[in-house]
């Protein structure tokens, strides 16, 4: 993948940009003074192609002897996002809301670490390729990915932490995306759109009362399949807890009643399923 030698945003507005708290932009100027070389283009490369993500993620974090709270590899993706995405986004036309409503994702993840943890890390290096590629996008409310590989070719809903789930926000949300694809990504037009989490599990329904924004998400979808082995949800409605026990907070209806569903013996786990559109116009 060709780098732009010219960087049109720096790190510091990129910073600003984003809202990044001045804890961490202390961290990232830290490292930036020590910085003595640029990322291997064969590393580098790996971070642009979706098959070698993972490798390339792994090689970079090698390579940088990465800290304990990864400020380091953090620093080199938005480098990146300066480098590379930044103009993409100018090139194309993007609006530049869209760019920063994107990459707001690091400042959401690391503000939540210290709030569950009490200290700022970034554990999401995995993550962000997608974003620095191009290949997702927040619009209002929700992220939308465009998943291509050998296997499946579909748009990847993620539920943003700080989204607005009422059912308007959520329509807005997906009508702006249709327009969006239609301008930016034309040969995705009439691509299934798909989510994999656990806001489209069935047993929400035992737990949640019927006007409950989570349940209006929930109906969006028709369910293809579901994996109760699958336990990350415990991080998105328990943060900070991964073990099941009486330890589980209970400050929210669906926290109390999963705790006693699961401290039953009862599964939880992860579903994916399809979005109908014609639900998107109809649940009021």
């Amino acid at each position: 993948m060709k780098i732009r030698k010219t960087t049109i945003m720096t790190l510091d507005e990129l910073y600003r940009l984003i809202r990044l708290p001045e804890g961490i932009i202390n961290q990232l100027s830290e490292y930036e003074t020590v910085r003595n070389a640029d990322i291997p283009v064969a590393v580098r490369d790996k971070l642009f192609s979706r098959p070698t993500w993972d490798e390339g993620v792994k090689e970079l974090q090698e390579y940088l002897d990465d800290d304990p709270y990864h400020m380091n590899i953090l620093w080199e993706q938005l480098n990146l996002v300066c480098t590379y995405s930044h103009p993409e986004y100018v090139r194309r036309g993007i609006p530049m809301g869209i760019f920063a409503d994107t990459f707001g994702f690091v400042t959401r993840f690391v503000s939540s670490t210290r709030d569950t943890y009490g200290k700022y890390s970034y554990n999401w290096a995995w993550w962000l390729p997608r974003e620095i590629t191009l290949q997702e996008f927040r619009i209002g409310a929700l992220e939308y990915e465009f998943i291509d590989n050998e296997e499946i070719k579909e748009v990847g809903i993620h539920i943003p932490s700080d989204a607005d789930m009422s059912i308007g926000s959520l329509r807005n949300s997906i009508m702006d995306f249709l327009l969006f694809e239609k301008k930016y990504e034309p040969d995705w037009v009439d691509t299934e759109m798909t989510t994999e989490t656990w806001m489209i599990m069935p047993e929400l329904e035992e737990f949640l009362p019927a006007d409950s924004n989570i349940l209006r998400f929930n109906h969006l979808f028709e369910i293809d399949q579901v994996d109760y082995d699958q336990t990350w949800y415990m991080g998105w409605i328990f943060p900070g807890y991964s073990d099941i026990n009486e330890e589980l907070p209970e400050r929210t209806t669906l926290q109390r009643k999963l705790k006693e569903y699961l401290l039953a013996g009862k599964k939880f786990g992860i579903a994916k399923g399809h979005l109908l559109m014609d639900r998107v116009y109809s649940i009021p």
